[in-house]
């Protein structure tokens, strides 16, 4: 008689537990990763409907488990019931406070390694709200009765759940969530494709610092043979400290400033590029290998590498498994977050491919890899060709040979190394085929890097030499900004050498302009002026001038 009083007990009302199993399930495993999703659309390449129904799975499978573990703690014996319930209860709680008020201070997830010494206060914080998160709970646990408790536990399940809910439908209304991305994919088509008649290379080196690129060149004056018949100019100001934005400013010289979407302003400079125009209309058949781009169909057409796919997830356990651990590096305790690392990027190698196609990746190895292994073939149209690589960028993972190494053995050197191995090496090919005569060749980073100070990425490496040209590699300290760009493609394109591109000389001085956001926080942007040297980060100032959406 007692053992069926303690069923109908423990299962009354309801089925607490089940409410709490559900609202747990919900919170991590549907609404963690759409609200990732929806309020940061421009960096991941699906939509809701490709990952809604792949984190139905581990929902299903994780409301099952948790129902039939209480249903087990219940058989076993009460007492394990209700402090199941407690502890649960005590981890829902602690898991919405630290993934919905304690994610501010969170190290960003850009590659970069993560010392996390530098976040104490943060796992101070993290202590203190889990920490509260028990004595309320236990509280409660220990004053109210069993039924009591068991009632607030049920309707805060339900409650925060059909919150949750109706947020992320906010969310998705105002973030275009309900909107399908197209299905494209970025190939390796006809990367090593070059013609006998013109070409314009382009080939950009992420994050590679004029400045300690020019000590290294200094240093080990070998590396200077690679740029023979080069200008290096040393003394540009990007435009943005970061890649996402730096590429379609590179390419059209639009500026974003907040104004609008990122997508809408995406779409809009690679359709409306001066530059892309100018090449279609000179006849230039044109890849853009570039991997994360948004993949709009406004302007993607015009490029013979980006292709259509079939809508889904190549490897859909990987992809399941990394929307999980960011979801953990977001609402772990700040201890276990360590643990949850995963790079948003490298969602883009999980596209589905078309047949019979190679999807483009960043790696530095398999261009290295590519270059030292793939014929070269020979098209009768000019060919444009931007390419786009890991180049110095974290995590330093390469050495001098091109090889991936474990990253607590590398460095930015040892990336940079890699960078002029790679680069040497494509240069010969072009030149082994009869191609590197007949082209224009530009050789440089989107923007630069300063492990110390983020602000000190304005200053990007630049390397240029035009169609027969010959001579010593010449460096220029000239005053260039990426404001330039546009211009110099054109004389580029019209027979000019690298070295009369700019109307800038050696000497001149000017204000350059360039924008600054903190990485994911490119909703507020401040104007800087470079009155001086480009790589001196303490002659910059502010305008005044802030963009912000």
């Amino acid at each position: 008689m007692q053992k069926d009083n303690r069923k109908v007990h423990i299962f009354r009302g309801g089925g607490v537990n089940v409410w709490l199993s559900i609202a747990v399930c919900f919170m991590l495993f549907l609404y963690a990763p759409l609200e990732l999703l929806f309020t940061n659309q421009d960096e991941f390449w699906f939509d809701a409907y490709i990952l809604t129904p792949l984190m139905l799975v581990p929902f299903g499978i994780g409301c099952v488990c948790a129902i039939l573990l209480f249903f087990l703690l219940g058989k076993l014996n009460e007492g394990l019931y209700w402090l199941g319930l407690a502890v649960g209860f005590i981890g829902y709680i602690g898991l919405y406070v630290q993934g919905n008020f304690l994610a501010s201070g969170l190290p960003p997830l850009d590659g970069e390694p993560i010392n996390w010494d530098l976040y104490t206060g943060e796992r101070v914080k993290s202590v203190i709200a889990w920490a509260i998160a028990a004595i309320v709970v236990i509280t409660l646990f220990c004053k109210l009765k069993r039924e009591v408790f068991s009632r607030i536990v049920q309707v805060v399940s339900i409650c925060m759940t059909l919150m949750l809910g109706v947020t992320l439908l906010t969310l998705a209304m105002t973030n275009q969530g309900f909107s399908k991305k197209p299905s494209m994919s970025v190939t390796t088509e006809n990367m090593f494709a070059m013609s006998q008649d013109s070409n314009f290379v382009i080939l950009l080196l992420d994050a590679v610092d004029a400045q300690v690129l020019e000590g290294m060149l200094e240093t080990e004056p070998e590396y200077q043979d690679i740029f023979t018949d080069f200008t290096f100019y040393d003394n540009v100001v990007a435009a943005y400290p970061y890649t996402q934005h730096s590429i379609p400013y590179i390419l059209s010289g639009s500026w974003y400033e907040n104004e609008t979407s990122f997508k809408e302003y995406e779409r809009e400079a690679y359709a409306q590029s001066p530059f892309l125009e100018a090449m279609e209309s000179a006849g230039y058949h044109m890849g853009l290998y570039e991997a994360d781009l948004l993949l709009d169909n406004g302007g993607m057409g015009r490029f013979e590498n980006i292709l259509p796919n079939d809508r889904g997830v190549e490897d859909k356990w990987a992809f399941v498994r990394w929307q999980l651990l960011m979801t953990g590096f977001k609402y772990a305790p700040y201890d276990l977050k360590r643990f949850s690392f995963v790079n948003p990027k490298a969602f883009s190698t999980l596209k589905i491919t078309p047949e019979g196609k190679t999807l483009f990746t960043p790696s530095n190895t398999e261009l290295y890899d590519g270059i030292l292994h793939q014929e070269l073939a020979y098209t009768e149209q000019k060919c444009f060709r931007f390419i786009h690589v890991d180049g110095g960028h974290v995590p330093f993972i390469y050495n001098e040979k091109v090889e991936e190494i474990p990253e607590e053995s590398g460095s930015y050197e040892d990336n940079l190394k890699a960078c002029l191995t790679m680069t040497r090496a494509y240069l010969d090919k072009l030149k082994e085929s009869g191609v590197y005569d007949n082209s224009v060749i530009i050789i440089m980073a989107d923007h630069g890097y300063n492990w110390l100070d983020p602000h000190g990425r304005q200053n990007p490496a630049f390397f240029v030499k035009g169609v027969n040209e010959t001579h010593d590699f010449t460096v220029s300290d000239a005053p260039i900004s990426f404001e330039d760009l546009q211009e110099a493609y054109q004389r580029l394109l019209n027979g000019a050498d690298g070295g009369s591109i700019f109307d800038w000389k050696s000497g001149d001085q000017r204000e350059r302009r360039f924008l600054f956001y903190e990485y994911l926080k490119e909703d507020y942007m401040v104007e800087y002026m470079q009155p001086g040297q480009a790589h001196d980060t303490e002659a910059m100032y502010e305008t005044g001038e802030i963009y912000v959406r």
